[in-house]
């Protein structure tokens, strides 16, 4: 009996090593024909093993081997690289509506439920939320000089919390996040608030959550199946990321019900828009205006918005830290055109581009989301003579767009000057491309533009950001899906009148 168990018993290990060979050459084999030039990478796991941190970089230094465009199977999913602006461009521009669809997988959405915002969408859903977001934004001068004045309001709140910190090394990471997410809270809500508001506090601690369990390749995109093992949730903090989400929307939704919220007489923000659009449209079955839609769009806006444009002021806070001839160079402009006395307006933006060219430099040396949120081809598609399976998971790689010696030179260096031509005036290249490109491209790009003209004027204006021992601040950063300033304690010092 016990040696008719043997046989059994390696009979069952015969056949799961037999069925692993042939779905071992099945996966090879498989290969779809006329792909970029790329690598299978290892059975199972594929390449993921060989992909240095942060990826980004990893991917960039993959072009040596495999040129601007390539494949990599990454568990047993196929990944299409964008890694140059070329390759990104082709793709995003020439072939927009192809490449406009989101990756339809459990790590970006649980259900259908998910997809009903900006973000994580696609189709015709997703072109009427954008289209109305977008239309919003414009109503409301975003960009423009009729919502300068909203702003500079919440700059003064910004400056005068400064003045209590002046001369004195500050944590400066909340304090930005709740001034620049004022702003997008009085487009979303009509709202601003205190900066020690509970709303607001408790919104930081869900959006550093959500920040801090976020992954650029995580485990769940490539092995769906890792969620069914007991404890996995404890390692890959998937759940976790989920907990997160649920937290801003449960925010949003308390924003969106609450009756003492002001509607503005100057403008009509996206909520009350929105609200509006629901009671017209009430009854029209194909309406894609519903509760569910609002809070997802309200989270969309609120955890991008305020994000970016904070991490992007912090980082440029360390970089013009370490490099005080920058920002000598900026006050100088900024006191000939504009002086101390009166408020900054974005129409100055034509009369100071040394500053614009320090704000573009800080958005192209940082590359704040230095991969694009990942695309998917909606159907098969020849992208630089190669053929690129339907529902391919697209990584278009912006750090090295932004970051390319063979366009930028010495992309490793500070340095403004690399954005003005021989005239004294603001170049930019068609290759810069902080924000994306295409349909995909961020819709907060004008707010992000106005904002941080308006905050880096405002600050050198009236301050000095000074490293008080002369050391250099670290810029070491943490690689999630943005880049985030591991050290957020600056200095801040008013200038002198003279």
């Amino acid at each position: 009996m016990a040696l008719e168990e043997l046989f059994i018993s390696l009979g069952f290990y015969i056949w799961i090593i037999i069925f692993s060979i042939i779905g071992l050459l099945y996966w090879y084999l498989n290969v779809p024909p006329n792909l970029p030039p790329g690598s299978a990478g290892l059975p199972i796991v594929g390449y993921l093993p060989y992909i240095s941190s942060p990826p980004y970089k990893g991917f960039s230094s993959l072009e040596k081997k495999f040129g601007p465009i390539f494949h990599l199977y990454l568990g047993n999913r196929l990944v299409i690289v964008l890694n140059d602006y070329v390759a990104i461009k082709e793709a995003f521009i020439k072939q927009a509506d192809v490449f406009a669809g989101r990756i339809r997988d459990a790590n970006f959405v649980r259900n259908d439920s998910e997809r009903h915002g900006v973000v994580n969408d696609d189709g015709e859903y997703w072109k009427q939320h954008r289209r109305f977001v977008l239309h919003n934004l414009r109503d409301n001068g975003v960009g423009k000089l009729t919502f300068e004045p909203l702003l500079l309001n919440e700059i003064r709140h910004f400056l005068a919390e400064l003045k209590k910190h002046s001369g004195k090394p500050t944590p400066m990471k909340d304090i930005l996040y709740c001034s620049l997410s004022n702003n997008v809270h009085l487009l979303v809500t009509g709202n601003r608030y205190d900066y020690e508001h509970p709303t607001i506090q408790r919104m930081i601690r869900a959006l550093h959550n959500f920040s801090e369990h976020g992954q650029p390749l995580a485990f769940h995109t490539f092995f769906p199946w890792i969620s069914k093992i007991p404890g996995s949730n404890r390692i890959t903090k998937h759940e976790l990321r989920w907990q997160d989400m649920d937290e801003i929307i449960s925010i949003a939704n308390g924003i969106v019900t609450d009756n003492n919220r002001d509607r503005q007489a100057q403008y009509e923000c996206l909520v009350d828009a929105y609200i509006d659009e629901m009671k017209s449209n009430e009854g029209n079955l194909k309406s894609i205006f519903s509760k569910n839609g609002l809070l997802h769009v309200c989270r969309d806006l609120m955890t991008a918005g305020a994000e970016t444009s904070s991490r992007t002021m912090l980082w440029g806070m360390i970089y013009l830290t370490n490099h005080p001839e920058v920002q000598k160079k900026a006050q100088k402009e900024i006191d000939a055109v504009i002086g101390r006395d009166r408020e900054p307006s974005y129409n100055d933006r034509s009369q100071t581009p040394y500053t614009v060219a320090m704000i573009t430099e800080i958005h192209r040396i940082v590359s704040l989301v230095p991969m694009a949120l990942p695309h998917r081809n909606m159907k098969e598609i020849k992208v630089l003579g190669y053929t690129i399976p339907k529902d391919t998971m697209i990584i278009a790689n912006l750090w090295h767009a932004n970051n390319d010696p063979k366009l930028w030179g010495d992309p490793e260096n500070f340095r403004p000057e690399r954005f003005i031509g021989s005239d004294g005036r603001l170049v930019i290249p068609e290759y810069f491309v902080p924000f994306s490109i295409g349909k995909r491209a961020c819709a907060g790009e004008p707010l992000a533009r106005m904002e941080l003209y308006l905050y880096f004027t405002s600050l050198l204006q009236h301050f000095d950001i000074i490293s008080l021992d002369g050391a250099k601040l670290p810029l070491d950063g943490s690689e999630k899906v943005t880049r985030s300033p591991i050290f957020d304690v600056i200095c801040v010092r008013e200038r002198s009148t003279e």
